[in-house]
């Protein structure tokens, strides 16, 4: 989590840079300015009060600050990417500025309130590992696809998060503007995944009731719903699962529904959910002869070696033993 004050070791400290009590130069406090920065302090949040004084912890021109979230255009990129499913989708990745800002929310706000278990996609400590493994030795699997997940959600109700944050209104709408683009959660900024789970969260408790009523266990990452049981899961569970879900403005896609049970392969988020939970038999097939390779001939992996290094612990997550020797293969690369 990032210190919230950055270019101050201090809330008195900003308190008095943003209200000097001397000349040259007097910002008096509006009125509950002094209640609402104390409030936030207490909740160890940055104390903005104003984009004033996010420009002063940043030490950047509040007036740059509100330009970009009024007129944000020039501030991403698009490119294109391809969908595993096929087709392409339009990427908006923020440029620096825009995203050290972006990655500044981030830290000293989105990530100081926890997310539920049952949440794996982009939380620290948490991956599509530890989200297989609320699964693990189950009979029956239900994978559920949200369409369009980041598109679905808007800049009025990013407003509300942070409104529910404890920021006031127009704080709350310049945040939400800084965090969106064209009126949605844009692909390529770091704020965007954990405004969608927290966004999410109501449905998620939603959810979690109807798996309640049915003996169902369930886990999200991101837009991949699973769902299982050790009783058959039937289509009748996805009517009120839709009705929760279109009452909060997503829907299904149909085409990634999938239903498993005995004597068919069960996935979770790409892994295999047996009595183990790790990747399919071609993968682990390609990281073997990879690593045995890179075990003969070091040298000419050693400008892959970052490569391995991700790999080995993408395996140590799911296999420690077999994790920790690809380590030690790439360490020594």
């Amino acid at each position: 989590m990032q210190q919230p004050l950055v270019s101050f070791s201090t809330p008195e400290e900003l308190r008095v840079a943003l209200w000097p009590p001397h000349w040259p130069r007097t910002f008096p406090a509006k009125p509950n300015d002094v209640d609402i920065f104390q409030k936030l302090v207490d909740r160890n949040l940055p104390p903005l009060v104003s984009m004033r004084a996010m420009g002063l912890i940043l030490g950047v021109n509040p007036k740059l600050i509100t330009a970009m979230a009024r007129f944000p255009k020039g501030n991403y990129r698009a490119f294109m990417m391809r969908k595993k499913s096929g087709g392409e989708r339009t990427i908006f990745a923020p440029r620096v500025f825009l995203k050290t800002i972006q990655r500044y929310i981030l830290r000293a706000i989105l990530e100081t309130r926890p997310l539920p278990l049952y949440v794996n996609g982009f939380v620290s400590g948490r991956s599509i590992v530890t989200n297989g493994k609320t699964h693990r030795a189950a009979p029956y699997i239900l994978n559920v696809d949200i369409k369009d997940f980041f598109d679905s959600i808007n800049e009025a109700t990013v407003r509300q998060l942070f409104l529910d944050f404890g920021f006031r209104e127009h704080v709350a709408t310049s945040l939400a503007r800084l965090c969106t683009y064209q009126d949605s959660l844009p692909q390529g900024a770091p704020t965007s995944p954990y405004l969608a789970n927290l966004a999410f969260t109501p449905v998620d408790e939603e959810i979690i009731q109807l798996c309640e009523k049915s003996d169902l266990k369930y886990s999200r990452y991101a837009d991949d719903l699973t769902f299982s049981s050790h009783q058959k899961i039937t289509r009748k569970f996805l009517t009120p699962l839709e009705f929760v879900l279109r009452r909060h403005g997503f829907k299904i896609n149909p085409k990634k529904t999938r239903f498993a049970g005995p004597g068919q392969a069960r996935y979770v988020t790409g892994l295999v959910v047996n009595e183990k939970v790790h990747p399919n038999r071609e993968l682990r097939r390609k990281l073997r002869a990879m690593f045995h390779r890179a075990e003969l001939d070091p040298m000419k992996y050693r400008t892959r070696s970052k490569e391995l290094l991700g790999w080995a612990s993408f395996v140590k997550s799911y296999d420690a033993d077999l994790g920790v020797r690809y380590l030690n293969i790439a360490k020594g690369l």
